[in-house]
């Protein structure tokens, strides 16, 4: 990132036609904060309120490969029929597709689960590991 000292940037400021100097800050400490979402809104489809680490699920066999865990919130795009087993050990659900018909979410209230499902880019924005409490009264989704 280029960043142009103050005398330069007074003097673009006096002139239109100047182009300050700037100068990279390549040497300097990068800041340790990173831009992230705190809530995200989706469709209230369970009530209940649950908190617990995520687990983010992509595809079904990925339930297999990293071994989904009592009390975790299942993240994913949808609930598939082939992903329904994990469903009562979790403790909350959040789908990025759907509605109130979506499978996932009749299941999770079938199950007295917290779910928000129409949650956009929720498989990007949430991590596994992330805590994350799914508030399936107003639809929201608080990460940390």
């Amino acid at each position: 990132m280029d960043v142009a000292d103050p005398p330069e940037v007074a003097k673009a400021l006096r002139n239109p036609d100047y182009r300050p100097r700037t100068r990279s800050s390549a040497g300097e400490a990068k800041t340790p904060y990173e831009l992230k979402a705190r809530q995200i809104v989706g469709q209230p489809a369970g009530p209940g309120i649950a908190r617990g680490k995520a687990r983010v699920i992509q595809s079904p066999s990925d339930l297999f490969e990293f071994k989904f865990k009592a009390g975790e919130i299942l993240v994913c795009d949808a609930v598939d029929p082939n992903m329904t087993f994990v469903v009562p050990i979790s403790s909350g659900i959040v789908e990025r597709r759907g509605g109130m018909l979506i499978h996932g979410a009749i299941i999770a209230r079938e199950y007295g689960l917290p779910c928000v499902t129409g949650v956009p880019d929720a498989t990007s924005l949430i991590r596994t590991g992330d805590t994350i409490t799914v508030d399936g009264y107003l639809g929201i989704v608080i990460i940390g």
